[in-house]
């Protein structure tokens, strides 16, 4: 393994884990919505003075960024719905698994990579342990989510693993602080109009309550976003994203002793496959 190949598998697995606290304290927030354009707020007020330090983007870089921003804010959005409607540990490894498999498909469909056989059963065991903690209940066994649930899971994962294409390709063509920092700071204002046509004027006032507390919440997020930038810079974008799903590792972890959701005998099954899937990808 290169040294940049090991930078990004550790910058990756740090973004993994605060991946995964950032969305656990957003299910513990009573409003999500107000939570959101609070952080999205404070990431654009907080870039704009580091603007001077970056590169001005072309009008390609722009056109990345935009579409970036747009499938972030519908990945937001749906996140809040997501985990107002299912337990955190039932519905994050769902949506968290199907984003390699995008990314291995992209990888070979339309950048044209190969990979050998060994790669993709790794990924695939990845997914697979993904899946089964998803739908592993508490009573142990094995169980489709309920409608609503399952297809909020199913559109987060989807704009994950286009997020995660669209992302780490911006970044090996542009600067990682200039497309941190314009996304930054160009969903802010889009953020905010949605968030009122679905919420209406009154929206503001919720959001400028959630402020201060989202602080820390916007400190965890966008540090694990930046970490995952760097890392889609320095390395195989369908290993990174596959790396990425370890989260679901963490994300177990902080279901039992933060949200007090406790894991069941399948979700450790789970897990562990991810585990096995996440150590194969670095071996082969």
């Amino acid at each position: 393994m290169g040294e940049a190949e090991t930078i990004a598998t550790a910058l990756i697995l740090a973004s993994a884990l605060l991946h995964a606290l950032w969305n656990a304290a957003l299910k513990r927030t009573q409003d999500r919505d107000a939570v959101i354009g609070a952080v999205n707020i404070l990431g654009a007020v907080a870039a704009l003075p580091f603007l001077v330090l970056a590169p001005l983007p072309t009008t390609t870089d722009l056109a990345w960024i935009s579409i970036s921003v747009v499938v972030h804010l519908l990945y937001q959005l749906s996140l809040a719905r997501m985990l107002g409607v299912a337990d955190y540990s039932l519905s994050y490894p769902i949506a968290r698994g199907i984003g390699p498999i995008i990314v291995t498909a992209a990888t070979i469909w339309i950048l044209g990579e190969d990979l050998k056989i060994e790669q993709l059963l790794a990924v695939f065991i990845i997914a697979t342990g993904a899946v089964i903690s998803g739908v592993a209940t508490e009573k142990g066994r094995l169980t489709v989510p309920d409608g609503t649930s399952f297809k909020w899971a199913m559109c987060v994962g989807l704009l994950i693993g286009s997020y995660t294409l669209i992302d780490a390709l911006s970044v090996k063509r542009m600067s990682v602080i200039t497309f941190f920092l314009w996304s930054s700071i160009l969903i802010a204002p889009f953020m905010l109009y949605v968030l009122r046509r679905l919420n209406g004027p009154e929206i503001t006032e919720r959001i400028k309550k959630a402020m201060l507390p989202s602080i820390p919440i916007i400190s965890i997020a966008y540090g694990g976003y930046a970490l995952a930038l760097l890392a889609f810079q320095k390395g195989s974008i369908y290993e990174i994203a596959a790396l990425r799903e370890t989260s679901i590792l963490f994300a177990v972890l902080v279901a039992a002793i933060w949200l007090r959701e406790k894991p069941t005998k399948l979700r450790i099954v789970g897990v562990s496959f991810i585990a096995t899937g996440a150590i194969a990808l670095k071996l082969l």
